[in-house]
């Protein structure tokens, strides 16, 4: 006899299949278009980054990527994990998709707050004349970013929590595409059209987003049960601290070095920042599904997180070794010699993806098991020793190069807290439903 897959959710169309799929099977096929996204994101962010360190300067390369890490902390920020608290509670309420358009306009307003107040801050402190020049243009693309940046990830996870993740891949492949088309178009018009190139197609990519959610969550789920916003609150909060921690050192690294080593040495430092970044979106992609799954049955077990972590393991390692012996390669393939001649940087960051791998799934866990308390102490152990490290770094006036082993040290250190607070957890169940409560 079939079974009907996704019951959870009746108003979509059912798929049959001869044999129910495994908690495993379901984790993988979902953290694998997840994956896939990521994979197209990053590969396509390689290309645009590469064409950017040829068409611009690197003046323009380094301030452009200082703000596009800045409107990364300011969607950190603004967003306040709601992101979280919806892929949490989309499925079981009566209506998701006026729950999820509450999010995207608190979440919205306040990251374009913060995106204004970051983004006059460091263009004030820089010493960038260009910059200078076209101020009122950055800053409004600043927050242009930021407010995207903020409801393209509102609804990624909308479209996560209903299992339906290969949109999620469908809109990294377009957004790549367009942002490389149009770095040609503006690559004479200096840091503003760097800047507006990477802006101005996710701008058009979330609007229509703002559609595509409607083809995944009803205006009512007559399955579900009444939640207020307020019942985001506590999870949400503890992700959004957990986030804004965890991201801090990447997202302000780039604009601390702005200020006190100037652009050029940014340029290389966040060129290779990006690249590393390739490896994270894989223990990234399985958490997501992890939570996701765990959220939709109340309950991770610890065979199936077990499972996750030795596949994390086969994957990352080897990848790990092979771009530690490349980095020169590859960092001369994207910028040329001058960049070649900066792969120690690249190297770093690479092992500093192992440590954060453990973190991803700590993470799921605590989410799954509603510990908001234990994400925050794990995303500051982070954040604020990453941070130390690398101010340690800055004042001991360490080549550029090296400092992002304050990534690894402060990955290690923060890894070593999720194992302790992991270890405190008391034995889970399935969580009782609200109309029980």
């Amino acid at each position: 006899m079939g079974v009907i897959e996704d019951w959870e959710f009746p108003w979509m169309r059912p798929v049959l299949r001869t044999e129910p799929m495994s908690e495993s099977e379901l984790v993988r096929q979902q953290g694998g278009w997840v994956f896939a996204g990521s994979i197209a994101n990053s590969i396509l962010g390689f290309a645009f980054w590469a064409l950017a360190a040829h068409l611009f300067t690197s003046t323009a390369v380094g301030t452009a990527g200082a703000l596009v890490s800045l409107s990364s902390l300011a969607t950190s920020i603004g967003i306040l994990g709601l992101d979280n608290g919806l892929v949490r509670f989309a499925a079981r309420v009566d209506r998701p998709r006026a729950l999820m358009w509450q999010v995207l306009l608190v979440g919205g307003v306040l990251s374009a707050i913060v995106g204004l107040a970051l983004s006059t801050t460091v263009l004030h402190l820089s010493n960038d004349a260009e910059a200078d020049k076209a101020f009122a243009v950055l800053v409004a693309l600043s927050v242009a970013l930021t407010t995207s940046q903020t409801c393209f990830q509102i609804t990624d996870g909308s479209i996560l929590a209903a299992r339906k993740s290969e949109y999620l891949a469908y809109r990294a492949v377009a957004y790549g595409l367009v942002k490389i088309a149009l770095v040609f178009a503006l690559a004479g018009a200096g840091v503003v059209g760097l800047f507006g190139s990477y802006t101005l197609p996710l701008l058009a990519i979330t609007i229509v987003s703002f559609f595509l959610v409607q083809r995944v969550w009803p205006a009512r789920n007559e399955k579900g049960v009444p939640t207020r916003f307020r019942e985001l609150a506590s999870l949400s909060a503890g992700n959004w601290i957990h986030g804004l921690m965890y991201s801090l050192p990447s997202r302000l690294g780039p604009s601390i070095l702005l200020i006190f080593v100037g652009a050029s040495p940014v340029a290389y430092f966040f060129i290779a920042l990006q690249l590393a970044e390739v490896l994270n979106y894989v223990p990234e992609s399985v958490s997501k599904s992890l939570f996701a799954h765990g959220s939709i049955r109340d309950y991770l077990p610890s065979s199936l997180t077990s499972s996750m972590r030795r596949l994390l393991l086969a994957v990352l390692v080897p990848m790990v070794a092979l771009g530690v012996v490349l980095a020169q390669i590859g960092m001369t393939i994207v910028g040329g010699t001058t960049y070649g001649n900066h792969g120690l940087a690249l190297q770093l960051f690479l092992l500093a993806t192992l440590p954060k791998a453990g973190i991803q799934l700590y993470k799921a866990q605590f989410n799954v098991d509603r510990r908001p308390m234990a994400l925050i102490v794990m995303g500051s152990a982070l954040g604020l020793s990453t941070l130390a490290f690398l101010v340690v770094g800055l004042v001991l006036r360490v080549n550029p190069d090296w400092l992002p082993l304050a990534w690894i040290l402060g990955g290690i250190l923060a890894l070593g807290v999720g194992w302790s607070l992991s270890r405190r957890r008391l034995p889970s169940q399935p969580e009782a439903r609200p109309s029980e409560s």
